[in-house]
């Protein structure tokens, strides 16, 4: 995107038709600069944008007609205000107007109407018009410059600019060229932040086909898989939180130790303390692994140790029962019968019937099932006993690892204790008050235990629920499969998968190479316009972060405007970069843009210096830089231009109510 023009009618203190063309000729003489003292209607130029291309006014005052014309109007007369912006934007010219109708009552009490967008552009030699509906140009400016990030490009000096702790990922997607592959993930699969695909998504669909396809039984074991995907989703979320307050409380125990570190003759106390609190990390650590041990081994062993009072039943039983135990094990009627058929036992000695072999073999029919129990008796025999003894290994193991455990809590008792007293020696020393550190470290080190513990437990709830999703998932699949309707559904649905995960292996290397991107451009931009030291970044929300020693620091508002700026110039370079990679490519992806940034007063809160380092940066950083500044600012701000101002326009003001633009 790209301005051309922007002419005003009657719109606040521009009195009658006014333009100003903005140069964008080429990559030099990129800037433009209006030139206006306070109340000459800077702020007005710049949130004239806004109100054009949105429809919200963010003027102090809430008037858009000027006053001139309003005064003069008489009851039943009507009047208008309009704001045209042209613009280029992927290879096509556009003329955004917004209008607003206004009538003059009988009681002299001026009405406004709703003001009324028009948006047109031209292609192949005739204009065409953007929708019939207000929404169709609001759907269409959206997706050239979304609202949420308007601010950024069309900046007020006098306002507080910081960037809000939203998430701008959104956003930042359309205006560096991501939407698509975003709306394509979307489309198949449905929001990322879900498991499995939504009804609204192409693989929603043909997954809810598949289930209303195959019978009561799958839907009850889909329905089961979705209830354990929504808690274990809950699980993953508590899982992370737990881990960052792990991270804090751990942190906390490390400022409270290096106190203690640097103070001389608590010094040898203190590295005993450290020495300690490695070796309970360590015996925690093993814990947790003994925990989990003694966990696993319940879990897959414990079911024969709660069958051995049947066991032990079920043998008094099978001593008392009077059974032949004369048949061979492993042996059924069936085999015999088949050695006599074919007329050859397995010795290869010939069982030609009558003979005293042939009757021998067949003798032991008597002795096997169904005709006697005599064999099936015997073998449980061998079961019980052969369990008996697992379940004494079992006890013999559980219990060793149960003292393990034990073995475990005791030394981290023991440490602690060592370190309470360690603590005691060093405040009897003199030289630091403990007593504080001492009731926070035991406070930290207590919500540091309960939390381990609590992601102990949410792991292994973790592990739960994941067998039970794949077991739900698997008797889903088993059901399914067997309607024919149903395998139909799922081939459509696999190709669906298929086409996602090619979208979303190529989505998330280019939102990678992107945020390198973004990242790479937002520090040099803020270490050529800033002379202190701090660092900066982006998260995974696309907001930005100032820290100073890996902490957040206080931003006063000169530091406030320099990483605003950092933040919207890398932008801007960023979706040129990859604007100009697809071009040279030549590789039909729809990526990235060029971007204005127009500023009204820009350097109020910057000294001389950070003055021509941001105008300098801003200039080399963006396709079309447009300034509103004050005449005081602009004799610092043109010495870091370096030739890239093109035209000059200065805002005079006539009175009160009118101002008049003029190029110089």
């Amino acid at each position: 995107m790209l301005l051309k023009s922007i002419e005003y009618f009657n719109f606040r203190p521009f009195l009658g038709k006014q333009r100003i063309e903005f140069s964008a000729s080429n990559e030099k003489e990129n800037v433009t600069v209006i030139l206006g003292d306070n109340t000459h209607g800077k702020s007005t130029f710049v949130l004239s944008f806004i109100w054009c291309f949105y429809g919200v006014s963010k003027f102090n005052k809430p008037k858009i007609l000027n006053e001139n014309v309003e005064n003069d109007m008489r009851p039943g007369e009507q009047g208008k205000a309009y704001v045209q912006i042209e613009f280029e934007d992927d290879g096509k010219i556009y003329t955004m107007k917004r209008t607003q109708q206004f009538f003059m009552q009988n009681n002299g009490v001026l009405k406004a109407e709703d003001s009324i967008a028009n948006l047109t552009y031209i292609e192949n030699n005739e204009q065409k018009t953007v929708g019939k509906m207000q929404s169709d140009i609001n759907v269409a400016i959206k997706s050239i410059l979304p609202y949420d990030l308007s601010s950024f490009f069309f900046f007020e000096g006098e306002k507080d600019n910081e960037i809000s702790k939203k998430d701008l990922s959104g956003a930042v997607k359309i205006l560096i060229g991501l939407e698509a592959f975003d709306n394509m993930r979307k489309h198949l699969h449905g929001p990322q932040t879900q498991d499995s695909p939504t009804a609204a998504s192409v693989m929603g669909y043909y997954w809810e086909k598949q289930k209303d396809a195959s019978g009561d039984a799958a839907k009850k074991a889909f329905a089961e898989k979705v209830a354990a995907e929504k808690k274990i989703g809950n699980v993953l979320k508590r899982i992370t939180e737990i881990n960052n307050e792990i991270v804090e409380y751990e942190d906390k125990i490390e400022e409270i130790n290096q106190v203690l570190r640097e103070a001389a003759p608590s010094k040898e106390l203190q590295r005993r303390r450290d020495q300690i609190a490695r070796e309970i990390k360590s015996a925690e650590e093993n814990e947790r692994k003994k925990n989990k041990s003694f966990l696993r081994c319940f879990s897959e062993e414990s079911l024969a140790l709660f069958l051995t009072p049947l066991l032990g039943k079920t043998a008094d039983k099978l001593v008392e029962l009077d059974v032949n135990d004369k048949g061979i094990k492993g042996i059924e009627a069936k085999a015999i019968r088949e050695l006599l058929h074919r007329g050859e036992c397995l010795c290869g000695t010939d069982l030609k019937e009558g003979s005293a072999a042939y009757k021998s073999v067949e003798k032991y029919i008597e002795y096997v099932p169904p005709r006697s129990i005599g064999v099936l008796v015997s073998d449980m025999q061998d079961k019980i006993a052969e369990y008996s003894e697992k379940n004494k290994q079992y006890v013999s193991k559980m219990e060793d690892l149960y003292s393990e455990i034990l073995n475990c809590r005791t030394r981290i008792d023991e440490l602690e204790r060592e370190d309470k007293e360690i603590l005691i020696k060093i405040r009897e020393i003199g030289e630091f008050d403990t007593n504080e550190a001492e009731k926070n470290l035991t406070i930290y080190k207590g919500r540091l235990r309960s939390l381990r513990e609590e992601l102990q437990r949410k792991n292994s709830e973790k592990g739960s629920l994941g067998s039970a999703i794949e077991t739900a998932t698997n008797n889903f699949n088993m059901y399914k499969n067997k309607n024919k309707e149903v395998r139909e559904y799922q081939v459509y649905y696999k190709y669906a998968e298929a086409i996602y995960n090619w979208v979303q292996d190529n989505y998330e290397q280019k939102e990678q190479q992107v945020r390198d991107k973004l990242n790479k451009h937002i520090k040099e931009l803020f270490d050529n316009m800033y002379t202190g030291h701090r660092d900066i970044s982006i998260d995974e929300k696309y907001n930005i972060n100032l820290t100073f020693n890996g902490k957040d620091v206080d931003i006063t508002g000169g530091l406030r405007v320099i990483k605003y700026f950092s933040y919207v110039g890398a932008l801007v370079k960023t979706a040129y970069e990859v604007m100009k990679e697809r071009e040279d490519g030549d590789n039909g992806e729809m990526l990235g843009e060029q971007y204005p940034l127009v500023l009204d007063a820009a350097f109020s809160h910057a000294d001389s210096t950070h003055t021509k380092n941001i105008a300098r940066q801003l200039a080399s950083a963006t396709s079309q830089l447009i300034f509103a500044v004050m005449e005081k600012d602009w004799n610092y701000a043109k010495e870091g231009l370096d030739g890239h101002v093109a035209r000059i326009y200065e805002l005079q003001k006539i009175s009160e109510t009118e101002v008049k633009i003029v190029e110089v």
